[in-house]
């Protein structure tokens, strides 16, 4: 077995624990499919999921989701749905 190289990096703990709910259903850990990633990186020589750029609805549901509603942070669904005011 090849040397193992600790990778680490700092990720918000809700997006950790919800994409390791689904990482488990599918029978994996965080560490699995960190290094799964990475496997079809390097097999696909690229990313291997389609990345877009957010178009101005997307913006705008994100500033407002950063900038929060009356002192209060929103869930990026939520701000969606008050674009419009």
């Amino acid at each position: 077995m090849a040397l193992q190289e600790i990778v680490k990096t700092r990720v918000d703990k809700d997006l950790k624990d919800e994409a390791a709910t689904i990482f488990k259903s599918m029978g994996l850990n965080v560490s699995e499919a960190i290094r799964l990633f990475f496997q079809q990186t390097i097999l696909m020589k690229q990313i291997p999921f389609s990345i877009y750029s957010p178009n101005s609805e997307t913006i705008a549901a994100l500033e407002k989701a950063q900038k929060g509603i009356d002192g209060r942070k929103v869930a990026l669904e939520e701000a969606f749905s008050l674009i419009d005011e």
